[in-house]
């Protein structure tokens, strides 16, 4: 590894993004473990207490894990993918506070990309994925569960639709779409939608999977957007109402 010379204040952050170069170029692999504090510190020509900072900058990006015991460390460890697509998700939320982004263009971008998971998912569906699909669907079918709930199970759902596919580019690719813009659908057509209708789509959506049925999951799919699409027109003065809705949101 090549190091850079230290020679601005923010001395951890550096160090940090240094590490974090070093690991997303593949210099230190996914279970591997990185030089020890000491090391580090001789290699960087700083104190101990700056690159303990560092490493924990890199923990709380999810790129490290620290381990004690005499086998212990700092180990390089793989982000999930819906860690990945949380930081997005904040992001998504912003945009269509500000006017940046509208529902219409989010339908037709989760319209485009979620069709694209169909024949896989209805090829590669396990046992397992099937049953995390109903798992979700019977926590939406649960009259007691507040609207957060509900939506948090719709994200559940198409996650685990998208797991079905087998593909790991494609769930990376998905977990961002679906962890952002799922729940900013969510939370502008909450008051016109009925849950009764989403969980009958969902209903036909899963039967059609466990058949193979790709066409016509695709088909259930467009008609759920549609659904959304119908129900934000409704809407009436919705830019006020999505930025209410986010007021709510940011507070929790």
């Amino acid at each position: 590894m090549q190091e850079n010379t230290i020679v601005k204040a923010s001395i951890s952050k550096q160090i940090a993004e240094q590490l974090r170069t070093a690991i997303v170029a593949g210099q230190f692999k996914i279970g591997q473990r990185l030089p020890t504090e000491d090391e580090l510190a001789q290699r960087y020509g700083v104190s101990r207490p700056s690159v303990r900072e560092a490493l924990k900058r890199l923990a709380a990006q999810n790129l490290v894990r620290a381990k004690r015991g005499p086998a212990g460390g700092n180990f390089v460890v793989q982000p999930s993918y819906s860690e990945l697509a949380e930081s997005l998700s904040g992001a998504a939320t912003l945009l269509v506070g500000m006017g940046a982004l509208g529902i219409e263009e989010i339908i037709e971008a989760r319209r485009a990309l979620q069709s694209s998971c169909i024949d896989l998912a209805a090829n590669n569906a396990s046992a397992t994925h099937i049953q995390n699909i109903e798992a979700a669907l019977k926590r939406q079918q649960d009259p007691e569960i507040s609207d957060e709930a509900f939506c948090q199970a719709d994200v559940a759902f198409h996650r685990a639709l998208v797991d079905a596919t087998d593909n790991g580019m494609l769930r990376f690719v998905m977990y961002t779409v679906i962890e952002a813009l799922i729940p900013v659908t969510n939370m502008v057509v909450t008051v016109v939608r009925e849950r009764s209708d989403i969980i009958s789509l969902h209903r036909q959506m899963l039967e059609h999977l466990k058949q193979g049925e790709a066409d016509a999951l695709k088909v259930r799919m467009d008609e759920l957007l549609d659904y959304l699409l119908q129900k934000f027109e409704q809407a009436s003065n919705c830019r006020a109402y999505v930025k209410l809705r986010l007021s709510i949101y940011n507070k929790k």
